[in-house]
């Protein structure tokens, strides 16, 4: 499979290294990613609000569950740099498929989620160096 182009912008890296925590080998990234792909399997479908964006709904809800605020008032980041990252790995990767206005998770979207973490990871780290 030839790698898609993926926007990986600086703010991106910015927030990330001030996630880390070097003293744990949790990694939030993977983790988000795979909670992503879980909730729009759960629901079946989730709104687009275009041809690669997701309902905000969808991210405000996302963003209270890991607590990045990256949807707050505040910041007002309309369609933040981490969760755009997320869908355009998860297109890239042919996980999730856009039906007129709703997205999908695919089968090989299915087969992602039972694979073990390192393996998921890897394919993130793909798109990041």
């Amino acid at each position: 499979m030839e790698l898609e182009q993926v926007r990986a912008d600086t703010e991106l890296f910015q927030w990330l290294n001030k996630q880390t925590d070097l003293n744990s080998y949790q990694v939030d990234l993977v983790d988000g990613f795979i909670f992503m792909l879980k909730k729009i399997n759960q629901h079946e479908s989730i709104r687009m609000i275009n041809e690669k964006e997701l309902h905000p709904r969808f991210w405000r809800s996302h963003d209270r569950t890991f607590g990045y605020g990256l949807m707050s008032q505040k910041t007002k980041q309309k369609g933040a740099h981490l969760y755009q990252f997320y869908i355009d790995v998860a297109f890239a990767e042919g996980l999730v498929r856009r039906n007129q206005n709703r997205l999908t998770v695919t089968e090989l979207g299915r087969a992602y989620l039972l694979r073990d973490v390192e393996e998921q990871l890897d394919v993130l780290f793909t798109y990041i160096w």
